[in-house]
Parts: C-alpha cells; structure tokens; sequence
C-alpha cells in the first residue's frame, strides 16, 4: 500500500471514531478536538491523501463530515471535518511552494478568480462591521462557500502532479461513489432513504435515495456514459455497467426532478456538441442497451403490481411506478407546492436585487416571501437558485467576475487538444460535468450548500489541472 493511501486510510480511520462518539456519547470537547487535530496534520504531511479523504467521507457520511461543527456547551463554532481537512491540506501546499518553490497558475482566468475571492472577502468584512443588518453567521458561512472552498480550484492542480494522480482522484471518486450503492438498498428495504428528511416532498411518495447521494451518481452515472466509448474494451466493463444501473435506480428513485432534466440536456448536449459520427454510432447502441434494461424492469415492477398486489413486493413495487410517474407528471405544473414557492420566492429576490443591482444585498440577507398562506423571511442562500442567489448577494459586478472566470475556464478546456486517449475522455467528461452543475444549480442551492459545492470547485480544479499538464506536456495516460 502506497504512502498516500495509507493516509486516507488513517483520515478514515480517525473520523469513524468521531462519527461513533457523536452518537453515543454526544459532543465531547476534548476528544472531538484531539480527532479534528488528527485530521489536520495528516492532512498537512499529505494533502493529496486529505483531498481523496474528503471526497471519499464527503459521499459516504454526508452532513455528518461536511456540516457537523465543534461544540462547547451552547458555544457552536462552525469548524467541520472537511473544514479540518482543508486547512491542513492548504497549508500543506503553502509549505510544500515555500520550500520545494512550486507556484500556483497566476493566468487571466485565475485573476478573475482572486478578484472574485477579494470583492466576496470585502462583502464579508462589510457584514461584520455592519452586523446590525446582516446576520453574520450566515454571512460566513456563504464566504466559506465562495472563498474558502472555492480555493480548491488552486489547491487541485499542485497536489495532483501526474496523470497517475489524476487516475487516482477519479478511481477514488468511483470507489466511494460504488460503496454508495448500499444506500439504494437500505433504501428499497426500509421503503425510504436514509436522511431523506432534508429534502421533504411536494406531491405524494417517499424517496428511496437522499438528495446528496443522487447528485454523486449523476456526476459518476455522467462521466461514465460520457466515456463509455473509451472503456468499451475495459476488462471489467460488466462492473461498470452494473453500477450504472443501481445509479440509476437511485438516482430515479431520490425522486430529484430537476437532477433528471438536467441528466437529459447533458447528455443531449454532449452528444450534439462533444460527439464526432464514431462515438455518436456507439453511444445510440449504448442507449438502446440501456432502454432495453430500463423496459424489462418497468415491466417486471408492472408485472409484480398485477399478479401479487397485496404482497409486500408488490404494494412496494406499484408504490414506486405511481410515486414516480406522479413526480414526472408534475414537472411543470402550476399547483406544484414547490415550483410556485420558487416562483413566489425568486420575485421576491429580483424585488430586492432592483433595490441596488450593481452590488447586490451583500451576505447575511433574508428576503420576505409570501406564497399563498406562506410567510416567511428566506435567506438569500436558501432560495433553491444557486445562480440567482450569487446575483442577488453580489448584484452584476461580482457575478461578472465569476462568470469571466468560468467562461474563460471553460473556453481554454473546450479548445484544448489532447493527444492521449485518456485526456480526451476527461476534457469531455469535464466539460459535460460544468454543463450539467450549471443546469441543476438553478434550482437547489448547490453552490450553497458544501456537501455538494466542493464538486463544483473540485470539477473547476480538475480543468485546470489537465490544462496544466497538457501545456506541460506531460504524459496523461490511462
């Protein structure tokens, strides 16, 4: 075992441990401390471990690594696992530029990045000093969300130095992704998802798959059918096709309506714009393998509702066809709870953008929302639009900067030529990745929410890091 996997192996290690005591004892203050400090310095002596730990805990324990803070009586700082791993992860890679002179890219589409990170900085400072009218804590938290974990984007690209790196990082992501599956099963035999309570229902039915575990297999269930072509003549391609089928089970059966629309445009954009004729002859053979599969299990769940109706299988199996079939009819609909919440809320947030769009309400703002016998004063962060929310908060100038970053970004990998075979495959997988966040981040609060908005920076670092190699030209094989 290599010296790095021994390390995420011991971040593993340390936070089960701190997972176990917080249910069992609760918070302990001394012992919480000692296990943050573990994760820390092995994160400091080796972030890469600490990058492919967090990605690893972050798909596995959910809320319980990303947003469980250190507690002391009734004072709460809002310091998590992944928060522990990243500083030591960072401030391992400053040591790593001091003293070995590695230096991060300093390019147009970088300084566009910095200049985000500065003005995002000073609209925190201007929620402290005015902390009469901005809720502080909040506006923290949405610092963290812009500044902090968006620094992954330049932390990426110096702790993965080689292709063999960059072959691991995703071989990670699988690997905590695959255990994922038990998810889909727990689900399906206790009828619902673990932590699905977060994401209540607007229409009837109960979701077999928590929110955050279907987003994981859609960026893994995206990047496989995107490359499918290159690993057609992988030795256990029957794997991957087995996992993608429990992936899209969960992903179906976490009942995330936008998640399926944003699936569907990605890949019809990745095979009008990305595909040449070869790929898009194979990729028609592969969706019709996938029809097929999705048919026969339509019919046997049809075939089990008619012939054992009363049987629990059966009363399961008619449960999930209607619970599904009412979600799909519902996308677009009018009396939809939660679409006309979002409309009722986005007007709101528009109201308030009017007030001043060049610099927005700055962090730490709620806004009144009024939606039939709905009244309530929403956070900004929480208005399920991602997009919105950051022109809201950051009115039309900061949001620029961000969109000149991404836009820049995105136009250097979409013009990249990659000799290699295997970063071909990654450029197109990455780039469908961005489409589909960008779809789905205008209606939940992705960008806003940790657990799923370190994906975001981890996608934007890993552009650049085969941009990096690439112009190097160093050698990215699979």
């Amino acid at each position: 075992m290599k010296s790095t996997d021994r390390a995420v192996l011991l971040l593993f290690v340390t936070f089960l441990p701190l997972l176990i005591a917080r249910f069992v004892w609760g918070f302990l203050p001394g012992y919480f401390v000692f296990l943050f400090a573990i994760l820390f310095f092995v994160a400091l002596l080796r972030p890469q471990a600490g990058v492919f730990a967090l990605v690893v805990l972050t798909v596995l324990f959910e809320r319980f690594f990303t947003l469980e803070p250190l507690q002391f009586g009734e004072l709460i700082i809002k310091l998590y696992p992944l928060d522990t791993i990243l500083l030591g992860v960072y401030s391992g890679l400053i040591a790593k530029m001091i003293y070995k002179k590695r230096r991060m890219v300093l390019d147009t589409t970088a300084f566009f990045l910095w200049m985000f990170f500065g003005l995002a900085t000073l609209y925190f400072i201007n929620s402290i000093v005015h902390s009469d009218m901005y809720d502080v804590s909040v506006a923290l938290s949405t610092w963290k969300n812009y500044v902090f974990y968006g620094a992954i984007f330049f932390a990426l690209p110096l702790v993965l130095e080689d292709g063999s790196d960059i072959k691991n990082f995703i071989k990670y992501f699988l690997l905590a992704v695959s255990l994922g599956i038990v998810f889909v099963i727990i689900g399906v035999i206790r009828g619902e998802g673990l932590w699905t309570e977060f994401t209540p229902l607007s229409t009837e039915g109960i979701r077999l798959l928590a929110f955050p575990h279907a987003f994981f297999f859609s960026l893994a269930t995206l990047g496989i059918v995107v490359s499918a072509t290159f690993w057609e003549q992988y030795r256990y391609r029957i794997l991957l096709w087995g996992a993608l089928a429990f992936f899209a089970f969960g992903i179906v059966g976490s009942l995330m309506r936008h998640m399926w629309i944003g699936m569907f445009l990605a890949l019809v954009f990745s095979y009008v714009f990305l595909f040449d004729t070869s790929l898009r002859i194979r990729t028609r053979r592969m969706f019709l393998i996938v029809i097929v599969f999705s048919g026969v299990l339509f019919s046997l769940a049809f075939f089990l509702t008619l012939t054992v109706p009363t049987s629990t299988i059966g009363h399961r199996a008619q449960s999930i066809v209607e619970t599904i079939s009412t979600r799909l009819v519902s996308i677009g609909s009018t009396t939809d709870t939660s679409i006309s919440w979002r409309g009722s809320t986005w007007s709101s947030a528009f109201l308030a953008l009017s007030r001043d769009p060049f610099l927005g309400t700055g962090f730490g703002v709620r806004i009144p929302v009024e939606s039939g016998t709905y009244h309530e004063f929403v956070e900004i962060r929480n208005i399920h639009n991602s997009w919105l929310a950051l022109l809201v908060q950051m009115g039309i100038g900061g949001s620029s900067i961000l969109f000149l970053f991404l836009l820049s970004l995105v136009f250097k990998v979409w013009r990249m030529v990659a000799s290699q075979m295997f970063s071909s495959a990654l450029r197109m997988i990455l780039i469908v990745l961005f489409f589909y966040q960008s779809i789905v981040f205008l209606a939940q609060p992705y960008l806003e929410t940790n657990i799923t908005g370190i994906f975001f920076w981890l996608t934007l670092g890993l552009m650049q890091t085969i941009l990096e190699r690439v112009k190097q030209n160093t050698n990215i094989h699979l």
